[in-house]
Order: structure tokens, then C-alpha cells, then sequence
């Protein structure tokens, strides 16, 4: 017979009433370790709303991406929802517990979660044991239900159910060891053991369309219909309004949120609530002077739980190394709770049933006379801190997982960290008037083992092994030994992107030491403001600074351009990173008065926009080398940026413009400038614009007017023809000619306009030793003109670029031939893509070898064959002056591959 809608109500009305007096009546005991006790947190409405992400787990830097518990678990378990399954993970004192609690008070007392009818406990313990049902399980849960009232829940329909299994992570083997599927169950009174009892639920046998929410330290199960959700814990507003509550006062709060940002290792351990909750308590009692460091909050936490339990020097190092025994035995076993036996094991006998040991260790199961009573620490990071105070009290006791230096190894815990700590006299003090002097010994040990690992990791690529020295020398706190570590070391450079805040105040506290930094390279980092902040000093002190295809904030790049005026940063690559017209008006003014020597924006989304700043930042500062290819910068920015260029003030010699959108009406500006007996520009890179026709005409007058310094021109694909090598040529053939270097490639200058640029090499004023002719419709004849310039007394060609001019064997031979002769001074030949085979290569090696200043030959993208590796590889054995030949995309097989291997010089 089904129910009243009035019995229904009474059963309803009652199981909330019970959840309710359930924590009211909770006696779960709050230690200086262990937090507060769950009902003090709900009734007295000190719960502070925990943060979460969904699915993937959520990097530890908080971001915009965080949710509150609550919104996430409303979203997951909202009306309409059933059947939603949800994983809740969190490492140990991340809040789990509490925000369960608190979920099922909110419903208890009507104000969430409203469309479930019941939320039911399926108490974990007892799925360890015996065989039961889904039934009994929930009477054992639920005392206040009778069998009938249960079958009345249960005959709802399954929608209207949530069910809550909290503190999984004891049993993982519940849910790892999935039970074959012809052994689940869909009978509520069916005895079954626990594995199989809660895979049925998961998997939908048993009360299909029910949903239920888990919890575990970590993801235990990959189930399809599993939603996982990350516990965060607190984020920065979070812990402020926890802290605010705590003190009552939002002046202290402020303080103490501060120094936690600031102390070394503890900002990246608030966002653990029980970790909170211990500082705060510690923070109330510490009237003179807070703790600096998470070593020295231990050993204060330490410190006053021995004493206020009036344990003895001689004991408490006892209790230390015991408690040390038993977390390497957890984690050499990778478990995380030990048994009664265990724990005798480790000599912690004389302190069973005391309560300083319950200040340290949780014990579940019974009494501590029972099988099934287990022990299981209450804090992670203080399993790790009496480790590492354990290691240094007792030289004599053996750890798990030593190197071959005779230190434990860490995983990914805390451990190093405490032991760096724990080397630092200053951080152990007051631990040692509670635990007695520590091992010389093994704190030389230490010390060395973290030299050795400093002087092998940062001459390695592993940019994660290097934040991981700069974190331990920050808690060891000892200058000395960065400056004998790092300082004596060769340090790789390489990209710290993805720094997190803690990793950017250990860098920052390596290169406060040092005093210096060569180079940070910040390659595609994406820099908040707290990072920025914490980095600085670095900026400050680094001599260049890589931040390439990075983002910064805006407040971030006012923290930048600070750096920049204050330190002593010479060069800066900012290229790639979008910075786009407002953040250059930030910088120039400080860059204007910094040591800046070289900036680099390039394809920075520039427009006209900026170039009146960057004219203004060029007058007056220090900086040579600029360059701003890729931006949209046009005639009009170029005419604003240009004004500077020739005056007193500037010291520009360096400006790449390439790619910015210029057309011929910006050469007038150009001339204008480089004329300027002031100009100290040496080079120029114009290189992708629409330079085309009669526009060279006023550059080559700039030039050949003697007050110009340009000794490099870059014109690299500027729609140049023929008609414009007039012009070029007359600068050639100026006496008042600078330029050593002329780049004209992938312009279509063709055979006459080649032949008129190649009659003013052999000029005796023509000061050109580069050419880069690469793609400009060179023909065989222009190269026969060019092997006689080769051979002239007067040539001052060092170097020659001029491939993908697909001449062939019959073109290259001219060149050849112009090797052989003594007065030929090429040192390197660029010969790519000219449709080179295998009938050259005799003669090609003739006059490489017959050569007496060629040392770099590129022979790239030909079509030479197996046939010619063993006589390429010859050449460059028997000539010791020959730094390289590129083969690269020829048309070699893999058989010759070992052949040119035994000559590092050939690149193929």
C-alpha cells in the first residue's frame, strides 16, 4: 500500500531533523593541526565558500576559470539532473569533509537542492567489511528510519535521490577493482560485498537514475557517466574573507594576508583550508614576530605542541623520529594511513593514547586496541616536515628511496623543501630548544648533495628542475650557498615560461644573490600582475630580457617599464606579443631614461598610433639597436618616427622597418635623415616594402653625400626592377660609399639590371664585401660577369648569397673556376636551389679544395645523389678550414646518412 502524502512528509520532515541534530551533535575534535570541528564551522556561519573547477584539473595559479563548490555542485546536481554522478577530489585538509557537511546542512534546512526529495549517507566504513545490502547499509547510516520507512524512501522514484559517499580515498580498491558485470546487483536487500555494492550504483543496476556525489583525495575511477570536480580550495578573496572573520579586524587581516604572500613557502599552501587554519591560529599567538618561513611555521607549530603537553627534550625527539619512521614507511608503501602494529614499529608505543600524539595523527577504525584501528597523519605537509626533522635528529635511522648522497628522495612532496629549511640555522631554532641539536653531519650532507644537484641541473634544458633548485636554495635561505652553487655553475639559458608566483620569488631571490643575470628569457610567458611584482628584482638586475610571443597585463607593463628605468637591462625583446599602440606609449617614457641599448617589437600589432612616442623615446635615450618589422606602421608613423633620427640626441645605428606597410613617398623622409651629418644610423633594414622605381634615386643621393655612416642596406623583396639599379650602382661607385653590405634578393632585377650592379664591384672605391642577390632572375651569363668579379685584384666580396637563380652545372662552373684563383676571397658561398647535380660535383670540389679562404659553402635544395656524398665527404676531411657544408634536401637515401655522420661539419 503506498504512503500518505502526509506519512511521506512526517519521514521527510524527520530525516532532515536528524541530519540536522547530526551535526549539531558531531564530536569531531579541533587541534591545532586539525582545524576546526565541522558543526563550529556551520552553526556558527564560519563556513567560507571553497572554490572548484570541473573536469581537468585546474592548474594551482588561480584564474577567472575558478567557481565557488557550491555554484558547481548546484550546476551539477540542478533540477533536471538526475542520475548526475560527481566525483569531488581534494588532497587532505582541502575542505571536502566540510563542504559535504555544510551541502547536507543546506538541504536539511530547505535552502538547497529542494527538487531531491531525500539526501541519503551510505556509510563508507562499513563497505569494508562484511557482505551488505544497499539496504542495510543505509539503516546502519540512518538510524532514526525503520525498515518501512526506508522502503518508502526507496519506492520513490530514483530521480528524486542523492546519495553521499564521503572519504572513498580509504578505500581505493573499492573502486579500482571493477567487479565483472554479470556479478552487479539491482536489489536494494541484497547482500553483496563493497566493490560490487557501489560499482552497481555507478553503473546504474542498482536505483537507476539516482545521483550521488563522492569524494576523494584523488580521481580513483574513469567512469564515462563520472563527472570529476578539482576542490581548489580557498582563492585570494576567499582567504580574505576567512582571515577577516578570524580577526575581526580587516587591518590585521590585510597584514596577514601580506606577509603570507610574502613569507617564503606558505602563499602557494593557503589555499588549503586546515593549512589556513593553522596559520591564523599561529599568526594570533605570534605577538613579536611572525613566522618568515613555512620551515619556521612548522617548527613553531612544532614547538608549542610539545610544550603545551609538557613533553621533554629527550621525548620529543623520541616522538620526531617515530613520527618520521612512520611517514617514510607511508611513503615507501604509497599509502596513506599505517596500522596499530606499524605504528609500534616505529617506536611511538610510550605515546599511544597520549594527546600530543592526536595532535599529529588521526585515528579511524575504534579504539587503538582494535584490528581495524588505523592511523593516518592529519596534515600532509607535516608528514613531510617530521620526515625531514626526523632525517636530521637521527643519522642513524635508514630512509627509503635514498640517493646515492644518502638523501631521501622527495616525489612530490615537501620533503626537500624541509630539509633545505631545516639546514638554515635561524628557520630551526626554537625547534631545536624543544628536540636538542641536529646531525653535523647530515646537514653537511645535505648541503652538498644540494650543490652537486644545483651544478648538474642548471646546465640542463629541464626548466622545471631548475625552478626546483631556485626553490630549495630559497628555503635554505643561505646566500652563500647560491653563490657558491649557482654562481660557480654554467647556467643554461632557457624559457621560464610558466613560472608560477612561488617560482618567480625563488628566481627572484637567486638573482638578489648574484647580484646579476645575464640573460631572462621569458619566451611565451603570459605574466599576471602578482608575478610581475614578484620578478622585479630580476628585470632589475638581468642584462637582457626575453619576452618574445609573451602577454603581459597593462598593469604588468607598468611594472615593466619601472624595471626598465630602474635597472640596468640593456637590451629587450619584446617581438611577437601583441602589445598593440598603448602599451608602447607606457614604456617609451621610461625607456627613455633607462640603460636600454636594443629593443625589439617586432609584429607587436604597431600602428602610426605610437610612432610619435617611440620619435620621442629615441631623442634623448641611450638605445642603437631598434626594430619594428611587422607593424602596420606606414609612411605617415615612419615620417613621425624618423624626425628624431639626425639630431644630437639620437644614437640610433640599427633600424629594421621591414614588412611595415612603407611604399617609395617614405624614401624622402629616409634620405632626409640619413643625410644628416648627425646620423650615426650604420644600418637599415627595409626589407618587404614597396620601394619600387624611380623612388631609390633620393637614397642613393643620401648616400653619396659623405655624411652618411649606413655601412648595411637591407632592400630584401621591395618590388625593385632594373630601372633602379642605376641608382644602386651609383652608390657603389661613390667615393663617399659606406656600405659593406647589400642585400637585393627576391626583387626582379634580371640580367641588365644585374650586370649594371656587378660592373661596380671591381670599382677600387666599391667598399662591398656582402651580396645577397637570392632570386632576382640571374642568368648564366650574370654569373659568368660575376666569376671575373670574383678574380679581380680590386673585389672586396667576402661573402655571396645567390641562390634559387636556377643557373645549373653550366652557370655554377664560373664560380668554380673564380675559386681557384688566388686572388678570389670568398669565405662563404650561398649556392641554393640553382639545379646543382652530381656531373658538378668533381669540379666543385676541385676548386673548394684549391681555395684558400672559403670556409662555408650552401649547397641546399639541389639535386645531388648518393654518387656525390663520398667525394663531399672527402673534401671536407681534408680540409680542416671548412667549418660547413649544408647538403640539407638533396635527393640523398638513408644509406649515405651514416656516411656524412662521421663528419659533424656536413649538414644534411
Amino acid at each position: 500500500m503506498d504512503p500518505s502524502a502526509e506519512e511521506f512528509c512526517d519521514i521527510q520532515t524527520l530525516h532532515k531533523e536528524a541530519l540536522r541534530n547530526a551535526v549539531l551533535n558531531s564530536t569531531q575534535a579541533s587541534t591545532l593541526l586539525g582545524g576546526q570541528s565541522i558543526n563550529d564551522i556551520i552553526l556558527n556561519h564560519c563556513y567560507t565558500p571553497l572554490s572548484a573547477s570541473v573536469g581537468e584539473e585546474a592548474c594551482v595559479e588561480e584564474s577567472e576559470e575558478w567557481e565557488t563548490l557550491e555554484a558547481v555542485l548546484s550546476r551539477e546536481f540542478g533540477e533536471g539532473h538526475g542520475g548526475r554522478k560527481v566525483m569531488l577530489c581534494g588532497g587532505a585538509g582541502m575542505g571536502k569533509t566540510t563542504g559535504v557537511e555544510q551541502l547536507i546542512w543546506d538541504w536539511a534546512a530547505g535552502t538547497r537542492l529542494q527538487h531531491y526529495t531525500f539526501l541519503l549517507r551510505v556509510c563508507v566504513d562499513t563497505l569494508f567489511t562484511s557482505k551488505k545490502s544497499l539496504e542495510g547499509l543505509l539503516l546502519t547510516s540512518h538510524a532514526h528510519f525503520s525498515t518501512e520507512a526506508l522502503a518508502i524512501v526507496l519506492q520513490r522514484p530514483a530521480e528524486s535521490l542523492l546519495l553521499v559517499l564521503d572519504g572513498l580515498d580509504r578505500f581505493q580498491n573499492l573502486l579500482s577493482e571493477c567487479p565483472p558485470s554479470d556479478e552487479l546487483v539491482n536489489d536494494p536487500q541484497q547482500p553483496v560485498g563493497g566493490a560490487v555494492l557501489l560499482h552497481s550504483l555507478l553503473e546504474g543496476f542498482l536505483l537507476p537514475g539516482a545521483s550521488i556525489l563522492l569524494t576523494s583525495r584523488e580521481p580513483i575511477l574513469d567512469l564515462e557517466s563520472l563527472q570529476c570536480v578539482h576542490l581548489l580550495g580557498f582563492s585570494q578573496d576567499q582567504r580574505r574573507t576567512f582571515v577577516q572573520r578570524f580577526f575581526q579586524n580587516e587591518a590585521k587581516a590585510e597584514q596577514i594576508l601580506h606577509h603570507c604572500e610574502q613569507a617564503v613557502g606558505m602563499a602557494e599552501l593557503c589555499v588549503c583550508p586546515t593549512f589556513f587554519w593553522m596559520l591564523c591560529c599561529v599568526y594570533k599567538e605570534c605577538k613579536d614576530r611572525a613566522p618568515q618561513t613555512l620551515t619556521e611555521l612548522c617548527c613553531i607549530v612544532t614547538h608549542k605542541i610539545l610544550q603545551e603537553h609538557s613533553v621533554s627534550m629527550e621525548a620529543g625527539k623520541q616522538l620526531l623520529c617515530g613520527l618520521g619512521k612512520l611517514a617514510d614507511h607511508c611513503t615507501s608503501l604509497t599509502q596513506t594511513s599505517c596500522s596499530s602494529t606499524e605504528v609500534f614499529a616505529c617506536g611511538l608505543q610510550p605515546f599511544l593514547g597520549s594527546a600530543v600524539l592526536s595532535a599529529f595523527l588521526r585515528l579511524s577504525g575504534g579504539d587503538i586496541s582494535s584490528d581495524e584501528a588505523t592511523f593516518s597523519f592529519l596534515s600532509p605537509v607535516f608528514r613531510e616536515f617530521v620526515s625531514a626533522a626526523a632525517f636530521y635528529l637521527d643519522p642513524s635511522a635508514p630512509h627509503s628511496g635514498q640517493d646515492e648522497g644518502g638523501i631521501p628522495e622527495e616525489g612530490d612532496g615537501l620533503l626537500h623543501v624541509f630539509l633545505a629549511g631545516l639546514s638554515d640555522p635561524a628557520q630551526r631554532t626554537l625547534l631545536k630548544s624543544s628536540v636538542g641539536t641536529f646531525s653535523s653531519g647530515r646537514l653537511s650532507e645535505f648541503h652538498q648533495w644540494l650543490m652537486s644537484s644545483v651544478t648538474e641541473v642548471l646546465p640542463g634544458f629541464e626548466k622545471e628542475k631548475h625552478w626546483r633548485m631556485f626553490q630549495l636554495l630559497h628555503h635554505a635561505h643561505s646566500p652563500v650557498l647560491v653563490r657558491e652553487g649557482v654562481g660557480s655553475c654554467q647556467w643554461r639559458t632557457v624559457s621560464y615560461s610558466g613560472l608560477r608566483v612561488a617560482d618567480c620569488v625563488a628566481l627572484a631571490y637567486i638573482v638578489c644573490c648574484l647580484g646579476e643575470m645575464e640573460h631572462l628569457n621569458l619566451y611565451g610567458s603570459k605574466l599576471t600582475e602578482k608575478q610581475m611584482l614578484k620578478l622585479l628584482p630580476v628585470f632589475q638586475l638581468a642584462r637582457s630580457v626575453n619576452l618574445s610571443q609573451s602577454h603581459l597585463s597593462s598593469d604588468g607593463l607598468r611594472h615593466l617599464a619601472q624595471a626598465m628605468m630602474d635597472g640596468q637591462t640593456t637590451a629587450l625583446n619584446l617581438s611577437y606579443s601583441k602589445l598593440g599602440d598603448e602599451a608602447v606609449k607606457t614604456l617609451c617614457p621610461a625607456l627613455k631614461h633607462s640603460n636600454l641599448q636594443t629593443l625589439n617589437l617586432r609584429v607587436c600589432n604597431l600602428t602610426p598610433g605610437c610612432c610619435e612616442a617611440l620619435g620621442q623615446m629615441l631623442s634623448g635615450s641611450k638605445l642603437c639597436v631598434l626594430d619594428l618589422g611587422g607593424n602596420d606602421l606606414q609612411d605617415q608613423g615612419l615620417s613621425q618616427l624618423i624626425s628624431a633620427v639626425g639630431t644630437s640626441s639620437c644614437r640610433l645605428q640599427d633600424l629594421s622597418i621591414g614588412m611595415c606597410s612603407l611604399s617609395g613617398a617614405c624614401v624622402a623622409v629616409l634620405s632626409s635623415a640619413l643625410s644628416s651629418s648627425l646620423s650615426e644610423l650604420k644600418i637599415l633594414n627595409l626589407r618587404d616594402n614597396s620601394l619600387a622605381e624611380d623612388t631609390l634615386e633620393l637614397l642613393s643621393q643620401a648616400l653619396q653625400t659623405g655624411r652618411s655612416s649606413l655601412n648595411t642596406l637591407t632592400l630584401f623583396d621591395c618590388e625593385l626592377t632594373d630601372s633602379c639599379c642605376p641608382s644602386i650602382a651609383a652608390i657603389l661607385q661613390s667615393h663617399n660609399c659606406h656600405l659593406t653590405e647589400l642585400d637585393l634578393s627576391v626583387n626582379e632585377l634580371g640580367q641588365s639590371g644585374a650586370l649594371v650592379i656587378f660592373d661596380t664591384l671591381t670599382a677600387p672605391q666599391c667598399p662591398l664585401k656582402k651580396l645577397c642577390m637570392v632570386r632576382c632572375e640571374l642568368t648564366e651569363q650574370v654569373f659568368s660577369v660575376l666569376g671575373s668579379v670574383l678574380v679581380s685584384a680590386t673585389s672586396r666580396l667576402k661573402e655571396l648569397d645567390i641562390g634559387i637563380n636556377p643557373v645549373g652545372d653550366a652557370g655554377a662552373k664560373h664560380l668554380w673556376k673564380a675559386l681557384k684563383h688566388p686572388n678570389c676571397k670568398l669565405q662563404h658561398l650561398d649556392l641554393e636551389m640553382i639545379s646543382l647535380t652530381d656531373a658538378s660535383v668533381d669540379e666543385l670540389c676541385e676548386a673548394v679544395a684549391a681555395s684558400t679562404s672559403l670556409t662555408s659553402l650552401i649547397l641546399k635544395n639541389n639535386g645531388l645523389t648518393d654518387l656525390s656524398v663520398p667525394r663531399l665527404v672527402k673534401l671536407v676531411q681534408d680540409r680542416p678550414i671548412m667549418k660547413e657544408l649544408n647538403l640539407q634536401y638533396n635527393d640523398f637515401s638513408e644509406d649515405v646518412f651514416e656516411l656524412m655522420d662521421v663528419c659533424p661539419r656536413i649538414q644534411y
